[in-house]
């Protein structure tokens, strides 16, 4: 079984990473970064958007934090019904894959990412990367350039 879905109908959550955070503030920076991400990408439910729309429109501004997404609209746990179809679909298939990606971007100090927009902008083309090989071939791994797709 793949880690993004180590309990079943989740694909992430706080109490996961709050062991070696320390805390609820650093344990959300990864989800976080993840959730402002998908809100910028259109990847989110319309259940979700409906219910934490000022805070999704906040986030889409950087007037507040895709960790502060994760934690008051998601109640810092990544589900299903957080997202449409296609954020489902690419979370199932990368969601662990972006996780691996966070850590080789931040390096050891992985917990000790500021909460920011300038770290946020480290990890966001790496994510999108994968959002434009997956939308070519179904994969999050590279496939086939985005510019070679209709050769």
């Amino acid at each position: 079984m793949r880690e993004a879905q180590a309990r079943e109908g989740v694909y992430d959550e706080l109490d996961r990473h709050l062991p070696l955070a320390g805390s609820i503030e650093r344990a959300a920076v990864p989800m976080g970064m993840y959730m402002a991400w998908c809100a910028n990408h259109q990847l989110l439910s319309d259940a979700l958007q409906d219910q934490a729309s000022k805070l999704i429109l906040r986030v889409r501004f950087r007037e507040a934090t895709g960790s502060e997404l994760a934690v008051a609209g998601c109640g810092g746990v990544l589900r299903p019904e957080h997202f449409n179809s296609e954020g489902r679909s690419f979370t199932e298939a990368g969601y662990a894959d972006y996780l691996v990606d966070y850590r080789k971007v931040f390096g050891d100090a992985a917990y000790d990412v500021k909460d920011d927009w300038d770290s946020y902008d480290r990890i966001a083309p790496v994510l999108t990367r994968r959002l434009m090989s997956f939308r070519n071939d179904g994969s999050t791994e590279g496939g086939r350039r985005w510019w070679k797709f209709w050769r």
